[in-house]
């Protein structure tokens, strides 16, 4: 299921929805972390709910996952032996995001003349106005004349350097565009939702706080020396205990595995990202997250209070 769904980095940035390429982020650091992709292993083999749930989403990503195979087929080729070209793809998702207004996955002529930045750079001659600019920008990259550029199409536009030196600095264009919008961003300011009970937003962001003091508490986290709750304790609970159960596949056995993949999983932002979106996303998956967080809590408790005796 994993292998089916771990994506290139190139391959990603071929995907339209910005939820979804968190998604895709995070279960390809997830398979690059073999405890990580352990503890989401046992947690889908053990509770039911998060099984059905992850079925469901697990349909919806696979075939998400067999279109943009072949997107990221249609990209120009690019120098990609010092990672140039997944530098570049990232970058122009970033910018092509910025121009697409209305989050519709194409960007029309409208879009483009109104967006200062892009203009900024595909300006052959001075004199012209926004709407011819905007005329051959749409000309040189809408290749199936649709009207609408996609982003596969304007990745492939500015890599026609020869006709298209400008966007060479696509950097340039991002920042410029990121410093336009933080403007209005800054304004803008999170409002809580109504009611005693946390949003799940703020839920999560206590629950993985919560992860990473368990993590000093165990003295399995870095520079956790100094701060652990353990009296003499020289090396992570967790790892010492995971070697004594090395051979017993019993529940707690299992919950040390889950933990151990979790505490990792903390320190790794494209998952903890994935985690986030799912758990804000899909309720049953949240409602599975909030038990398992339940039983490793108890699992953390039992662990500091043993060592503690010893």
């Amino acid at each position: 299921m994993v292998s089916e769904l771990t994506l290139t980095p190139q391959a990603v940035e071929c995907i339209d929805s910005p939820k979804q390429r968190v998604l895709f982020r995070g279960v390809a650091a997830a398979a690059a972390e073999p405890q990580v992709r352990n503890a989401f292993g046992i947690v889908y083999g053990d509770l039911a709910p998060i099984r059905v749930a992850g079925d469901l989403v697990f349909g919806k990503l696979t075939s998400v996952a067999e279109e943009v195979r072949k997107q990221e087929g249609l990209v120009a080729a690019t120098d990609d032996d010092d990672g140039s070209s997944a530098a570049l793809l990232a970058t122009s998702r970033q910018l092509f995001d910025l121009i697409d207004g209305d989050q519709s996955g194409g960007i029309d002529r409208e879009e483009l003349a109104n967006s200062p930045d892009l203009m900024a750079l595909i300006l052959h001659n001075a004199n012209d106005s926004n709407t011819e600019a905007a005329d051959a920008f749409m000309k040189l990259a809408d290749e199936n004349r649709d009207g609408v550029i996609s982003f596969v199409e304007f990745v492939n536009a500015i890599a026609k350097q020869d006709q298209l030196p400008q966007l060479n600095s696509v950097d340039d264009a991002l920042a410029a565009a990121l410093q336009s919008r933080s403007s209005d961003q800054s304004t803008t300011k999170k409002k809580r939702g109504l009611g005693l009970r946390k949003s799940p937003e703020e839920r999560f962001e206590a629950m993985l706080d919560q992860c990473l003091q368990w993590e000093t508490d165990l003295g399995c986290g870095p520079g956790s020396d100094d701060t652990s709750m353990l009296e003499d304790e020289d090396e992570c609970v967790v790892d010492v205990e995971l070697e004594l159960k090395a051979t017993n596949n019993d529940k707690d056995g299992r919950l040390l595995q889950v933990l151990k993949g979790s505490l990792i999983g903390a320190r790794c932002e494209p998952v903890v990202e994935a985690l986030k979106m799912v758990y804000m996303e899909y309720s049953p998956l949240r409602l599975g997250g909030d038990i398992i967080f339940k039983l490793l809590g108890k699992v953390v408790d039992n662990q500091v209070a043993k060592a503690n005796r010893e």
